[in-house]
């Protein structure tokens, strides 16, 4: 029985976790959707008359995102929203939160000084007594006296030991003088001496910079000239890496890669293109061969997206005026999409390895 209803506990267990790990699962794989195929949702609108106003509005999943600008004759604007809540307001609200906190912090931690300064100086109070005198409870210490050696002595003997200090003192004062001449010739000779050996070494030092000169010289041009070589050889070095370069820039594989990306990004396009145009413009350049050129390249944009403008040209002004207002919608797994077939065509394999190549030669 025990055994049982630990098997039992066990079994239990187990189909919990497996439910919590499904659970998870699924969450990951809901928001992994919410993230590739809801649309990011944009509208923009633009008018140019006496001054230029504009206003767009960008709204990702399900509006949970959403921003807003808005610019009107050199003034700009713009709002944030998550969750309908206004970000700016949001971060001001979390700012103050936090400067309250640390507030409250500072307020404890200078209190809790306060206390403790309040406490070291009422101990400091039953010290200050003891310490008042502290030079008060030091041992003086005395010296001993001794006589000199004139109480010690007899009168008699006073004079005649002074006699002999006078003689002793003119004997010394007559070495001293005696000791004096001596060095002050030695001095004299140890001068002359110095000042030709310094001229001897000088004279040398500068006849060996003189016989350096040609090795220096030597040593400059050798170093100039292998200089001179490593520039040269660094010269051959990039015109042959620039040379590689180019030819893989213009090599079949790079043309056939980017035939394949170029043929994504129009789908790309096409699928982000613009749902909704209106517009109303009149335009001019000043030129009327450029402003048919603009008209021109314009008829080809609208027939290769599927749309159309409501354009007005002025062959003979130069001027620009009407409103234009654009919506759509951009998915992140387009853009997921075509990196991904860019990826597993073998014109990427084939331009991955040329590309991995030509690296490792630099």
């Amino acid at each position: 029985m025990f055994i049982a209803l630990i098997a039992k506990i066990l079994l239990t267990a187990l189909k919990v976790l497996l439910f919590l790990f499904l659970a998870v699962i699924l969450v990951l794989l809901l928001i992994s959707c919410l993230v590739f195929f809801t649309p990011l949702k944009y509208s923009a609108s633009a008018e140019k008359y006496d001054i230029i106003k504009a206003e767009g509005k960008v709204s990702w999943l399900l509006g949970i995102i959403r921003i807003s600008f808005l610019y009107n004759d050199g003034k700009s604007s713009y709002k944030l929203r998550i969750f309908g809540a206004d970000y700016k307001k949001l971060a001001e609200f979390f700012a103050k939160r936090a400067k309250k906190k640390e507030k409250k912090k500072f307020d404890l931690e200078s209190t809790e000084q306060t206390a403790r300064d309040e406490s070291e100086g009422d101990n400091s109070e039953g010290k200050k007594e003891e310490d008042v005198f502290p030079k008060e409870k030091e041992k003086h210490i005395y010296k001993e006296y001794k006589p000199s050696a004139e109480e010690s002595t007899p009168s008699g003997k006073k004079e005649k030991t002074a006699e002999k200090e006078a003689g002793a003192e003119v004997e010394e004062r007559h070495k001293e003088v005696q000791k004096n001449i001596q060095h002050s010739k030695d001095s004299g000779t140890d001068k002359g001496k110095r000042a030709s050996n310094a001229v001897i070494s000088s004279i040398k030092a500068f006849w060996q910079k003189i016989k350096s000169i040609p090795s220096k010289i030597k040593d400059a041009f050798n170093k100039i000239k292998s200089s001179i070589k490593e520039a040269r050889k660094t010269v051959r070095n990039i015109k042959d890496k620039f040379k590689t370069v180019k030819e893989f820039i213009f090599s079949e594989i790079t043309k056939n890669m980017l035939g394949v990306a170029k043929d994504n990004l129009f789908r790309l396009l096409a699928k982000i293109k613009p749902r909704k145009i209106k517009s109303d413009i009149l335009f001019g350049t000043g030129d009327p061969c450029q402003t048919g050129e603009i008209l021109g390249l314009a008829a080809v944009y609208m027939a290769m997206a599927g749309t159309t403008f409501n354009i007005t040209p002025d062959f003979e002004n130069r001027v620009l005026r009407g409103r234009i207002m654009v919506s759509g919608q951009i998915r992140a797994s387009n853009l997921a999409f075509a990196v991904l077939r860019v990826i597993i065509s073998n014109e990427w394999k084939s331009f991955y390895k040329e590309a991995m190549k030509i690296k490792e030669e630099f």
